[in-house]
């Protein structure tokens, strides 16, 4: 009977008695196989847009898919794939390939359950048959790393776990973006923006688009300059226009006072003095009241409205520079 050969690694199984004086090549064939397929080499070029398949002969060390370590090079003008066989073991790929488009490993006649390889990268990957291709990189469990770790792309988590106080170089935020600081001067990892339209300008909070900046009078001339409460008040000048209303005084608004009552000799009755002759008699008699009165105070209504009116002050212009700003929250 002629010789098998196995489904994976594709060694000669010898049929007993077969292969006379052959058996030592076949088997250092055999051996050879399992040499590359242990630690072997191999750069291929898959440039171009058409997709690739390694070739897989029987019990021949010199397939592309008999080796261990394989390295794809070229540039690609096009998404492709590359197929392996659909049988299960393991591989080291690295995309070392140019161009912007995706270079995906599957078994072949399995297009559908192939893993995408990233340029630049290194991985590991495991064929079970036809079905999928498991990427190692995207299902280890603990890992625990004693220096340093190098990715090439997008780290993903759902979650972190410890206080982050030995991490550096960590940067929530993406370059160029731009965030007010209360403080005398940038933090680590800023640069201040010192564009003279930011200069002493106040924000303008708006719901379209911010970044904007407008206005020529400087915030600290304009309002700061008016309201100092150190300053004088100014002086206001103006009329005033409207109607004073009557007022009947009574006794104890009225200034004290008394009065004279003259009285004549034999007049019994009090009453207007006559005129006094120019030499009075010496039988007339003059009298005076009791004090009356006693200065109080009263007002008077007024009602009516301010005419016109002037102060010594100066406004400036109100054109105040200013900054679009808009508020965001976090996804």
């Amino acid at each position: 009977m002629a010789s098998t050969y196995s489904d994976r690694l594709k060694l000669e199984l010898m049929e007993t008695g077969a292969n006379a004086n052959t058996w030592g090549n076949n088997t250092n064939t055999n051996l050879e196989t399992l040499d590359a397929f242990s630690a072997g080499y191999l750069s291929k070029s898959v440039a171009g847009s058409a997709n690739v398949t390694l070739t897989s002969n029987n019990a021949d060390p010199t397939a592309e898919a008999s080796n261990k370590v394989i390295e794809f090079t070229g540039t690609l003008t096009g998404d492709i794939t590359v197929f392996v066989p659909a049988v299960e073991s393991n591989y080291i790929f690295f995309n070392n390939t140019s161009g912007a488009f995706t270079l995906t490993v599957a078994p072949t006649g399995h297009g559908a359950n192939g893993v995408a390889i990233v340029q630049g990268s290194h991985t590991v990957q495991y064929c079970t048959g036809d079905t999928v291709v498991d990427l190692f990189a995207n299902s280890l469990g603990n890992l625990s790393v004693k220096n340093n770790v190098n990715v090439v792309g997008t780290v993903n988590a759902t979650s972190y776990v410890g206080n982050g106080a030995g991490l550096t170089g960590v940067d929530p935020f993406e370059s160029g973006t731009k965030m007010v600081f209360y403080q005398a001067s940038a933090p680590t990892g800023w640069t201040q923006d010192t564009a003279s339209a930011l200069s002493n300008t106040v924000m303008s909070v708006v719901t379209g688009t911010g970044g904007g900046t407008g206005g020529s009078t400087s915030y600290f001339s304009s309002f700061l300059a008016t309201t100092d409460k150190s300053a004088p008040a100014q002086p206001v000048s103006g009329s005033v226009s409207g109607t004073v209303g009557g007022t009947t005084l009574s006794t104890p608004q009225i200034a004290s006072h008394t009065h004279t009552i003259n009285r004549r000799a034999g007049n019994p009755v009090a009453g207007p003095a006559p005129v006094a002759p120019a030499d009075p008699s010496p039988n007339d008699t003059n009298l005076v009241t009791n004090a009356t009165g006693g200065g109080g105070s009263h007002s008077h209504p007024f009602s009516g409205s301010l005419a016109s009116a002037t102060a010594d002050v100066t406004i400036p212009a109100a054109n105040v520079k200013y900054a679009n700003v808009i508020v965001a929250a976090k996804d």
